[in-house]
């Protein structure tokens, strides 16, 4: 009998911690500071033909990668998610920031377009990028 009750008694109070109020997913959207102050034009960041190093900062979580997409070509983030490189990028995941670093755009290649999409669980955002 004592079982019973104790059982039913664990199960009231974990019912009564999850509020129907608070769907699952429903998390703060991602607030960033555009550290320095790159170009934003419909909704993608302008890199310069140059390039050069971008870095954000999320103010409310700790971002990780979950996507890379590069000319719409999925990439390997590898396990860690803390980072991706190849020939002409390099993305860094530090704490709350995330360093975006492009190369020189090559003559073989007239336009770069990246997506990076990250997380802290169950948000996440997207940064867009063109470089000419």
């Amino acid at each position: 009998m004592s079982k019973t009750l104790l059982l039913l008694l664990v199960v009231l109070v974990g019912v009564a911690a999850c509020g129907v109020d608070e769907p699952d997913g429903l998390w703060a959207k991602m607030k960033w500071e555009n550290v320095d102050n790159l170009e934003k034009v419909n909704g993608v960041f302008v890199i310069p033909e140059g390039g050069g190093s971008f870095t954000f900062e999320c103010k409310n979580y700790h971002p990780w990668l979950s996507e890379v997409i590069i000319n719409g070509e999925y990439q390997d983030t590898g396990w860690d998610r803390k980072g991706y490189k190849n020939d002409w990028l390099e993305v860094k995941v530090v704490d709350k920031k995330i360093i975006f670093t492009f190369d020189k755009i090559s003559e073989s290649m007239t336009t770069r377009r990246v997506e990076i999409v990250v997380t802290a669980g169950d948000i996440f955002d997207r940064f867009s990028f063109q470089q000419h």
